[in-house]
């Protein structure tokens, strides 16, 4: 039985986690760009504000170390101007570190000297500001610095910015200014933080008040199924207790018929035989002449009628042989009709109360077949099936699957309605009913119960 509580349940927790982690991932993602977005807007004002005054002293530095080696570099002093610009800039406790690249993309200085003559001609920021942009990054505490080779104790932002005589001036060199950005990202931190548990404690709500409404709605669907579990239960053993009483009620008028009138009739047939003397009068004798084919065609209807409502045979013989018998009599009355039988159960393999069923369901196919049918050949298989009794009747000319392989069709409605006695026969006896029809005209119709 399909839990729907608990599927329910383990569903909606799985999909807030997710949520939750999502909307984190995402304030993160935006809280970050915002910071990189700020700290650029910072750094670029500090940067400009610093380069101003001393901006022809920056050109001059830039074009005197232009071409110089990393070793000539680290012992090549800065202007005096540039030195205390920079000096000024650096008591900013925001600005943590400086550097100056060429053209080339080597440090001509930094306020950390192992680093001056570094090449960084492969910097994506360097190459971005080279080309007249401004680039900016964000290095998160203990992450590695791929650019400087060290790992970072602070959460800085970092922004290359071009060094030019005007806008319309080639590019000299770049600038690049580290910002301490701590505050800004503990501040992103608790307010992710915060948004996390809101958002966890609503959704905990949602799912608290969406459970209890499940729970609620499953406990009725349960009921429901179980009231309509016991109707159904109720509604087999009624077809069940319907069946074996029309099957008793029809064994019953047979054996009233076949022993009790139709002996009878036997009986008053024989007494008027050994009433007959030659030395009664014509007239008598020809009265009991006449009445003797009018009590042996009443016999004959009587074991017939009996025989319709239930055959002796399949109380005394079984069902394989009566169902011979009956394809038999069917086939003398029907002479341009084959019944092709493949029966390969045994009798002590089919469940009792199945065998008068079997019987009512070939009967009534095969006289709802003949109506529709002049002649051709009908296909009627039993066979056991792992655990299954199947039983097939088909009534498709072998030729036209053989060889032409026609695809089955929907049964017509109306066609389906002429079987209609096998469909409830099987279902009131707990089988399963399929009907299908073949484009050649064939009509096929299986029933399958579990053994």
């Amino acid at each position: 039985m399909f839990k729907l509580l608990r599927y329910y349940s383990l569903a909606s927790l799985l999909a807030i986690m997710v949520t939750a982690i999502m909307m984190a991932l995402l304030y993160r993602q935006v809280a970050m760009q915002g910071i990189v977005q700020l700290a650029e807007r910072n750094n670029i004002t500090l940067a400009r504000a610093a380069m101003s005054p001393i901006q022809p002293a920056l050109l001059e530095f830039l074009v005197a170390t232009a071409d110089r080696g990393s070793n000539s570099l680290r012992h090549q002093p800065l202007p005096p101007d540039l030195e205390r610009s920079i000096r000024s800039l650096m008591q900013d406790r925001s600005v943590v570190k400086i550097k100056i690249f060429n053209r080339h993309g080597v440090v001509a200085f930094s306020t950390r000297p192992d680093q001056i003559g570094d090449n960084h001609s492969h910097n994506y920021g360097f190459i971005t500001a080279l080309r007249g942009g401004v680039g900016s990054a964000m290095i998160f505490r203990d992450t590695f610095n791929s650019f400087d080779r060290i790992t970072e104790e602070d959460n800085l932002a970092h922004t290359y910015i071009p060094i030019r005589a005007s806008p319309t001036e080639p590019v000299q060199g770049v600038f690049e200014l580290y910002s301490d950005v701590n505050k800004l990202v503990h501040n992103a931190e608790r307010a992710e933080f915060t948004l996390m548990f809101g958002a966890i404690l609503i959704l905990t709500g949602l799912y608290t008040v969406l459970t209890l409404i499940v729970r609620h709605a499953n406990s009725n669907l349960e009921t429901q199924q179980r009231a309509l579990l016991e109707r159904t239960r109720s509604l087999e053993l009624l077809s069940e207790h319907m069946l074996r009483n029309e099957e008793s009620q029809k064994k019953n008028v047979a054996f009233k018929l076949h022993e009790g009138l139709a002996q009878t009739l036997a009986a008053v047939k024989l007494q008027v035989e050994n009433n007959q003397h030659p030395n009664q009068g014509d007239s008598a004798a020809r009265s009991l002449e006449s009445i003797i084919p009018v009590l042996q065609v009443a016999i004959q209807e009587v074991r017939t009628i009996a025989t319709d409502l239930r055959p002796p045979s399949l109380d005394d013989l079984g069902l394989l042989l009566t169902l011979n018998w009956l394809c038999r009599e069917f086939e003398l009355q029907h002479p341009g009709i084959r019944i092709e039988r493949q029966i390969t159960i045994q009798e002590q393999d089919i469940p009792p109360p199945l065998k008068v069923i079997l019987y009512r369901i070939v009967g009534s196919v095969l006289e709802d077949m003949a109506q529709h049918k002049n002649a051709g050949e009908v296909h009627l298989a039993l066979w056991p099936n792992e655990d299954s009794l199947v039983l097939l009747i088909d009534d498709t000319p072998v030729e036209a699957l053989d060889k032409t392989a026609i695809p089955m069709m929907n049964i017509d409605p109306q066609l389906r309605a002429g079987f209609a006695r096998m469909e409830e026969l099987t279902t009131l006896s707990g089988g399963e009913f399929t009907a299908s029809h073949h484009a050649s005209g064939g009509t096929m119709l299986r029933a399958t119960w579990k053994l």
